[in-house]
């Protein structure tokens, strides 16, 4: 008996791939990914429209994020910030009108993390290699903008 299962094993597995990738749904035209420094850079089309530009890190204990979604008739990108530690938890929402620059959401990210009881030695590490996963998600959000506000004339548009 077990050694039917045994066998059986790779099949299931390879099915339960397929059905997890076939509910996930295919990856939408023109999202992209690209890691640097230890930090994951996103560019993702949302499901009722728009893009979602993520930067995140995570560590054994720690999970950091910074986002900016741009949907049609949202008046601009929401952009925030999220730690998480286990049991404690801390973001914001960022102003709306201005890109932040990276120093502004290296500080908001540090003092999440302080907020969360991570010691000095361990935010300082936590944060290395922003800077750089930063211009890239930053240009990726003028991208993302720039092709929300173009759907949204052209939905506009439509029938005219």
């Amino acid at each position: 008996m077990l050694r039917g299962v045994r066998r059986l094993l790779p099949a299931l597995f390879a099915a339960a791939l397929t059905a997890a990738s076939a509910w996930a749904g295919p990856q939408a035209e023109g999202d992209r990914g690209r890691t640097i420094g230890g930090w994951r850079v996103e560019d993702v089309a949302e499901q009722d429209g728009g893009r979602l530009v993520r930067l995140s890190r995570a560590t054994q204990d720690l999970r950091l994020q910074f986002s900016a979604a741009f949907w049609r008739g949202n008046g601009g990108a929401i952009r925030s910030t999220l730690v998480e530690r286990s049991d404690c938890t801390a973001g914001e929402t960022l102003a709306r009108d201005a890109v932040p620059d990276a120093r502004t959401v290296r500080a908001v990210l540090a003092a999440h993390l302080a907020e969360c009881a991570v010691p000095p030695r361990r935010i300082e590490a936590a944060l290395r290699g922003f800077e750089a996963a930063y211009a890239l998600a930053t240009i990726w959000a003028g991208e993302a903008g720039v092709a929300t506000a173009a759907e949204a004339s052209a939905i506009e548009d439509y029938g005219r």
